[in-house]
């Protein structure tokens, strides 16, 4: 594969070819539609949901358009609006991530709670709660509603964190959420981000035969990705003390190098 240095200067280049203007209008407009739509009372929570999708898909296909230096215009944004089976692909893709994402977040945070911060400290935050709940609450009233946190909920309390000075508690709490739930979503994120890409460049392929796919083609090149997406850091925070105008044009580029790591991620499997 290229490197992650030539595929940022391949997508640079793509977009200098006349693409800098249509790239931040397509980007600008995926997300005031998209935004937009979750600003619907109800129906657009509902509606977001469904159509996250299909809105990314059309995103990336957009940018696929523009690294490959192909013709694009803003209604490539709805490309999967016009072809059931890229919509439906792209809502089950969008169903099998959730499906993934969340209870793996659910379990690591549960364990990391376990085995980490212990019943010791838990039991302190709840009385802090507690605490502050009486003040806040008017007529007073606890919302744990006289739940005996320490006998009716028993936690495993590390031999570890009693010994520990505070200042090791909090590195060894740090530590332990990177280790337990931040490496395990960052894992698996890699592995699940050419799906949309998948269904973007193939509009046959089903949602799960694209979610397998992604899993494929990231074998061995997950750190590959990250690695790429780190490299953006510096960028990212000098658009947000921009507040935030940098992202107008730094989104293009970064969905562009995206799109040429996907290409040539396909060309060398």
């Amino acid at each position: 594969m290229k490197s992650n240095i030539q595929l940022k200067n391949d997508a640079l280049e793509s977009l200098g070819k006349d693409k800098w203007g249509i790239s931040i209008g397509g980007f600008l407009i995926y997300i005031i539609i998209t935004q937009a739509i979750g600003l619907i009372p109800f129906i657009g929570a509902i509606a977001g949901f469904i159509l996250s999708g299909p809105f990314v898909v059309g995103l990336y296909f957009f940018f696929l358009k523009v690294s490959r230096g192909d013709h694009v215009e803003i209604e490539d944004l709805f490309v999967a609006f016009k072809n059931k089976n890229q919509f439906l692909a792209a809502l089950v893709a969008f169903l099998l991530i959730i499906a993934i994402i969340f209870p793996t977040i659910i379990v690591s945070i549960v364990i990391w709670i376990f085995l980490i911060i212990g019943k010791e400290s838990i039991e302190k935050i709840v009385d802090t709660i507690s605490h502050w709940s009486d003040i806040i609450t008017p007529f007073g009233g606890n919302p744990f509603g006289g739940f005996n946190f320490q006998s009716d909920l028993p936690l495993y309390e590390p031999d570890t964190m009693a010994m520990a000075s505070a200042d090791l508690n909090w590195f060894v709490i740090i530590l332990g959420f990177v280790l337990i739930v931040l490496l395990p979503i960052i894992y698996i994120g890699l592995g699940i981000s050419q799906t949309f890409f998948t269904i973007a460049n193939d509009e046959n392929v089903s949602g799960l035969d694209a979610f397998i796919e992604s899993w494929r083609l990231m074998k061995n090149k997950k750190l590959k990705l990250f690695l790429l997406e780190l490299s953006f850091i510096g960028w990212i925070i000098l658009s947000v003390l921009t507040l935030f105008i940098g992202f107008i044009f730094l989104s293009p580029y970064i969905y562009t190098t995206y799109a040429k790591f996907y290409d040539n991620l396909n060309e060398s499997s």
